[in-house]
């Protein structure tokens, strides 16, 4: 089968990117027809996925739609719709891999380029992008911000960059994957292709900062609805790590394997063994999965869970992004992850069947301090900033990244991550020809504006943690607070979490302001209403992130404001 792409008498006209007011009339048919070969049979297009399509035509967009809803279809027709080189952004070699095998055998010329490849295999697939034998390239963020890749791909003809999972670009951005926020400046190099981001989770701020990070703070958004009813949400708070995993072996032991596989998230690799060498010493069959193992044996557990032989498997998050198998039917976490987005990042590998699955928190009183740890070392370090600058005075004038990396003595990852904490705080401008300092103002300064802005992140991420808590322990609808951090209003109880199931969930109808309202609270400053759970209102503020505030005080005293 070829690459599917519009009808006929319309396909070089398509393939040069030209969308002509007359051709707008018959957009929906060719959209058809590129969708219909790459659909299961009788299936048809999804009104949002549509939606997503006809947006990205026409605008940079960003598309979020709950697990399991096609999104990689979104960004498969818009490349066949818009001609040219589509270089599609993923965050992991194993989902890069399952993509690159699902666009060969729709037809397309697709490649990737990674670490795995030889510099003359690079070479060759760079060199096929430019000169037009390519479709679709995969890359990572980290070749992607590279010059050895992104130089050639200079002379190519890109139409569309797209960034699978692109709520890494807030969520990762900052410290861990810090090449993410990079791409603002490879879009513009490239000459600012059309931009297209997908996801399956992104709050509001989230949808912000992606869009800021992508250098288009004014994409439109086309948003699904991201609820799955068809998970059931609960949580238990044990005493212990011996409580935690009794409470794990019980959820092991009568989870019918038959029935679909099971998933158990860790915080850390050290967690991942431990529980490993636990439950199969006594007797379980269970895979595990983490960045530590080789990559031969993490390749033979993806392969091993794809093909439906592995049940049961313990993984880091690393084990989260392209997961897709169908029969999943129970998400268990050992330790609370970072964030409620996270969660829902993770609980979304089950049901994706449509049929009944579960979800299971497992917390501890002692259970938050790795959480609150990472959240207060967030960032670069301030010797690491003091480095770049030092580097970009000596240097002078505009210059690459590797160059100043290599001026600070730092490694690119290092150096990218403080270059970014400069960028946010106005001090460094990042340009097609490379980064410069934006400032005159002294050093001192400088690292002042940071300091500023790297607490007010760590604030943000250990308001993060507090979130994750208060679902762990509410007795009220679970899922009320996770799809209102997410946008979506849910006044009344779900009917489909452990508090539903008990009755202690209570209706959130008193609402003195709608959800998304921006206020100012005259301690905290501005700020969005983010969520409300009964008597309160969780305020989203953008100096000490998320605030639970009650609704009493708020009313009697007028602590929030319109604005």
């Amino acid at each position: 089968m070829r690459w599917p792409t519009a009808s006929a008498e319309h396909e070089d006209t398509w393939r040069r990117g030209w969308l002509g007011r007359g051709l707008l009339l018959t957009l929906d048919d060719d959209i058809d027809q590129i969708a219909r070969p790459l659909l299961p049979d009788g299936a048809t297009l999804h009104p949002d996925q549509r939606r997503a399509i006809r947006s990205v035509v026409d605008h940079d967009t960003l598309v979020v739609l709950p697990t399991g809803s096609g999104k990689t279809l979104v960004y498969q027709v818009a490349a066949a719709l818009l001609g040219g080189v589509t270089l599609v952004i993923s965050p992991t070699l194993s989902l890069q891999a399952d993509q690159l095998a699902g666009l060969r055998e729709s037809g397309a010329r697709a490649a990737a380029v990674n670490g795995n490849l030889l510099p003359a295999q690079r070479r060759r697939v760079l060199d096929d992008a430019a000169a037009g034998r390519l479709d679709v390239l995969l890359l990572t963020p980290e070749q992607a911000t590279n010059d050895a890749v992104l130089d050639p791909l200079l002379h190519a003809d890109v139409r569309l960059f797209a960034v699978d999972e692109a709520h890494c670009v807030a969520t990762w951005g900052v410290d861990f994957r810090p090449h993410y926020l990079a791409l603002g400046s490879v879009i513009e190099r490239l000459g600012r292709p059309r931009v297209l981001g997908l996801t399956a989770t992104a709050p509001p701020r989230t949808r912000e900062a992606v869009a800021e990070g992508l250098g288009v703070p004014d994409m439109a958004v086309v948003v699904g609805n991201v609820d799955r009813p068809e998970i059931h949400l609960s949580a238990r708070v044990t005493a212990d790590d011996d409580s935690t995993e009794e409470a794990l072996l019980e959820l092991v032991e009568t989870h019918d394997t038959d029935s679909g596989a099971m998933l158990v998230y860790a915080a850390t690799r050290r967690r991942v063994d431990e529980l490993h060498e636990m439950m199969t010493g006594i007797g379980h069959a269970v895979d595990r999965y983490h960045g530590g193992m080789r990559t031969s044996d993490r390749a033979d557990v993806l392969r091993r869970f794809r093909d439906g032989e592995a049940r049961l498997v313990l993984a880091t998050s690393a084990f989260e992004l392209g997961i897709d198998r169908a029969d999943v039917r129970q998400v268990v976490h050992v330790d609370p992850p970072e964030s409620l987005d996270e969660l829902w990042q993770e609980i979304g590998r089950a049901g994706r069947d449509g049929e009944p699955a579960s979800s299971v928190l497992l917390t501890r009183p002692g259970g938050y301090g790795l959480r609150r740890y990472f959240a207060s070392v967030a960032g670069a370090s301030l010797g690491d900033v003091y480095a770049v600058v030092a580097s970009l005075r000596g240097l002078r004038g505009t210059q690459r990244p590797a160059a100043v990396a290599a001026a600070a003595g730092l490694s690119t990852r290092r150096s990218r991550s403080a270059l970014n904490l400069l960028e946010r705080a106005g001090a460094v401008l990042e340009e097609r020809a490379g980064v410069r300092l934006s400032t005159r103002a002294h050093t001192e300064t400088i690292l002042e504006r940071v300091e500023s802005m790297r607490d007010s992140l760590r604030a943000m991420q250990e308001s993060e943690v507090d979130l994750v808590r208060r679902y762990a322990e509410t007795d009220d609808c679970r899922r009320r607070l996770v799809l209102e951090l997410l946008g979506e209003a849910h006044p009344d109880p779900c009917g489909r979490c452990d508090s539903c199931d008990a009755g202690t969930s209570t209706s959130a109808t008193r609402r003195p302001f709608p959800l998304g309202a921006d206020v100012h609270h005259a301690s905290f400053g501005d700020g969005r209403i983010a969520q409300y759970e009964g008597d309160r209102v969780v305020v989203l503020f953008e100096q000490d992130g998320y605030r639970t505030l009650d609704l009493d005080l708020v009313e009697s005293e007028g602590l929030l404001a319109a604005r």
